[in-house]
């Protein structure tokens, strides 16, 4: 059984404890996922399965989809519903002042990621650093927010939808809207709505994923949830020479990272075709010739 699994992720379950309780129900053991959500938050989350735990770093990079509400003239610590208020300003602003805050963020800006996150210093987990009252010595990261969408503003909140480049934290877009005002702002609910080209209204709500049957039915083949990769088709014999690793040239002219077909439409990897059109075997799956 190889391919995704679409979920949706209740509040108030950490991911990692999400895929356990799936591994339990189903007997399903190689599971993983391809992007954490915060333990308050809810939403699409894009699940591996089987050999499809090979390529969890290809469906890591895709874009998001946020809606997500903040509250105005409020500050905590892990800027989210979760943490313990650390500041309180009061907010004088207008909604307009409100929407023409938000609406400055559409673009390219650079983005202090939350002390409680994921990120790795120096091989530690900030949160694991910020828990134990060290502030993680975090750096800035260049992120595109494609639009934003005001779907509401009724003071101090705010509900907005946005479309981001991935590795945005919606927390600290919230944060910043807050900063911006002079008031400050943390993030009150989350829900992920889009992960590239899939949305939570196709994924399973994680309550009826209750045995392995019921994921059979569920899962996207990977030939299928590779759609952002072009396809290269090799006909017999030089299939089984990708999956014993072997380069060669090929009558494509494409470059870059590709999803490698066989005639009988089976999935034998990720390729890398360079400018002289040689394909380099990168993930080799168990198919023909293995």
């Amino acid at each position: 059984m190889d391919g995704i699994l679409l979920i949706d992720k209740p509040e108030n379950i950490t991911s990692n404890h999400l895929v356990q309780k799936i591994k339990k129900a189903t007997g399903i053991q190689k599971i993983g996922h391809t992007g954490t959500l915060d333990y308050f938050a809810s939403g699409l989350m894009v699940l591996t399965v089987g050999q499809g735990t090979k390529l969890t770093q290809y469906f890591q990079g895709l874009d998001k989809e946020y809606t997500a509400t903040g509250e105005l003239g409020k500050e905590t610590d892990t800027y989210d519903i979760m943490g313990k208020v650390v500041k309180q300003s009061p907010c004088n602003t207008s909604e307009e002042k409100v929407r023409e805050a938000i609406l400055s963020f559409k673009g390219e800006y650079s983005q202090m990621p939350p002390p409680y996150s994921s990120k790795r210093v120096g091989g530690t987990r900030a949160y694991k650093l910020a828990k134990k009252g060290i502030q993680p010595p975090l750096k800035p990261k260049l992120v595109k927010v494609y639009s934003i969408q005001i779907n509401s503003v009724n003071l101090p909140f705010f509900t907005i939808t946005v479309s981001c480049s991935s590795g945005t934290y919606i927390r600290s877009l919230i944060k910043d809207i807050g900063d911006r005002l002079g008031c400050g702002a943390y993030t009150v609910s989350l829900r992920r709505t889009k992960v590239g080209d899939f949305d939570v209204s196709q994924a399973v709500p994680f309550e009826e994923v209750v045995n392995r049957k019921a994921v059979e039915e569920m899962i996207i083949p990977l030939r299928e949830a590779l759609y952002f990769f072009p396809e290269v088709v090799l006909d017999e014999g030089f299939d089984k020479r990708f999956s014993f690793g072997q380069r060669f040239k090929i009558p494509y002219q494409i470059a870059g990272l590709v999803k490698v077909v066989s005639k009988e439409g089976i999935l034998l990897g990720i390729g890398r075709v360079d400018d002289n059109q040689i394909l380099h075997p990168v993930r080799v799956l168990s198919g023909i010739g293995v």
